[in-house]
C-alpha cells in the first residue's frame, strides 16, 4: 500500500505508529524531514534488538556501537530492495548478526589474539556471567534456524511481539505461530545440548520470553548518530565521504571497516538466499585482503552499487 493512500500520515498522527512497510515507503519516497522522521522511527523501534545482538556477539562496547550504526547504514542503502517489509525486524536481525560476527573476526585478527570459546556454566545460566556466555551461542543457533522458525523467534522473543501480533503481521493462524515457536525451541534446545549446554525446554522458553535479556536500551546519542549516518548515505549518496577529524586513526578505520563489512555481507546474503546456503557458511575466517583507510569507502561504494543492482 502506498503511503500516499494512508490517511493517518497526513492527519497529524505520530509517524512512530506506522507499520514498518509504511515507514520504509515514507523514507524512500519523501525528502527532508519526512524521510528522516520515518528513518528515526525505525531506529527507535528496532534499535534495542539490534544493539542487543551487537553487544552480545561483540565484547567491546565501541565495536558494538560501530556495528549498530553500520547496520542502519546498510538499511539506508538497501531499503528499496527488501522483499518483505512487514518483517523488517528479522531483516535487521540478520544484517546486525552478520556484521557483528564479521567485525568480531576482523577485530580478533587485527589484535592478533587467539581466543578459545569459553566453557559454559550450566549451573547458573540465569546469572549475569551465565547470560553473557549463553546469549552469543543462542544468537548463533537462531541464525541457523530455517526461516519459517527464525522469523517468529525474532519477532516474538527478540522484539517482544505477541503471538497474535505476529499472526496478523504474517497472515498466519495463531496456532501456526505457536507451533513453529515450539518447534524452534526444541531445535534450539537440541543444538545447545550438542554443544554441551543441557537446558530444559521450560527454562529455554522462559529465557527466550524475557525480552530484557536480549534487548538493550539505546542511548539517545547513538540513535542520533545512526539517523545522521543513514540519512547521509541514503538513496545512493556518496560513501567516499570524510570521517570526523576528532576520531583517532584506529577509530576511523574501524568505522570504515564496519560500513564496508555490512555492504559486502548484504551481497553475500543475497547470493546465499538464492542458493539455499546458510549465510554463516559465507563468513570466512579472515579477510581476503588487508583493507587500507584510503580504499575502504571506495570499495564500500562499489559494493553498494553492485548490491543495489542485484535482483531480490
Amino acid at each position: 500500500m502506498s503511503i500516499a493512500h494512508h490517511p493517518t500520515v497526513f492527519a497529524g498522527e505520530s509517524v512512530g505508529s506506522l507499520p514498518d512497510e509504511l515507514l520504509i515507503d515514507r523514507f524512500l519516497n519523501h525528502a527532508g524531514e519526512g524521510a528522516e522522521s520515518a528513518f528515526r522511527a525505525i531506529v527507535v523501534r528496532h534499535g534495542p534488538m539490534v544493539l542487543g545482538v551487537c553487544r552480545h556477539v561483540l565484547n567491546q562496547h565501541q565495536d558494538a556501537e560501530d556495528a549498530f550504526q553500520a547496520t542502519f547504514v546498510v538499511l539506508a542503502r538497501k531499503a528499496g530492495s527488501i522483499h518483505d517489509r512487514r518483517v523488517l525486524g528479522r531483516w535487521l536481525y540478520e544484517v546486525a548478526y552478520r556484521i557483528a560476527v564479521r567485525s568480531k573476526t576482523t577485530a580478533m585478527r587485527r589484535r592478533t589474539l587467539e581466543r578459545q570459546v569459553p566453557e559454559m556454566s550450566v549451573t547458573a545460566p540465569d546469572s549475569e556471567a551465565g547470560w553473557n556466555e549463553l546469549r552469543p551461542v543462542i544468537h548463533e543457533e537462531v541464525s541457523r534456524l530455517p526461516e519459517k522458525y527464525r522469523t517468529p523467534v525474532v519477532l516474538c522473543y527478540l522484539e517482544g511481539k505477541t503471538n497474535e501480533e505476529v499472526a496478523q503481521l504474517l497472515s498466519w493462524p495463531v496456532g501456526t505461530v505457536k507451533g513453529r515457536l515450539s518447534r524452534a525451541r526444541e531445535l534450539l534446545r537440541t543444538r545447545l545440548t550438542r554443544r554441551g549446554l543441557v537446558l530444559s525446554a521450560a527454562f529455554l522458553a522462559t529465557a527466550l520470553s524475557r525480552e530484557s535479556v536480549f534487548a538493550e536500551v539505546v542511548p539517545p546519542h547513538l540513535i542520533d548518530s545512526a539517523v545522521q549516518a543513514g540519512m547521509k548515505y541514503a538513496k545512493g549518496g556518496p560513501l567516499a565521504g570524510s570521517v570526523p577529524r576528532s576520531l583517532s586513526p584506529r577509530k576511523a578505520l574501524a568505522i570504515k571497516l564496519g560500513l564496508l563489512t555490512g555492504l559486502l555481507l548484504v551481497v553475500g546474503a543475497l547470493i546465499a538466499t538464492a542458493a539455499g546456503v546458510p549465510y554463516t557458511a559465507l563468513i570466512p575466517s579472515t579477510f581476503p585482503f588487508e583493507p587500507t583507510a584510503s580504499t575502504l569507502y571506495e570499495n564500500a561504494c562499489a559494493g553498494a552499487c553492485h548490491a543495489a543492482a542485484a535482483p531480490n
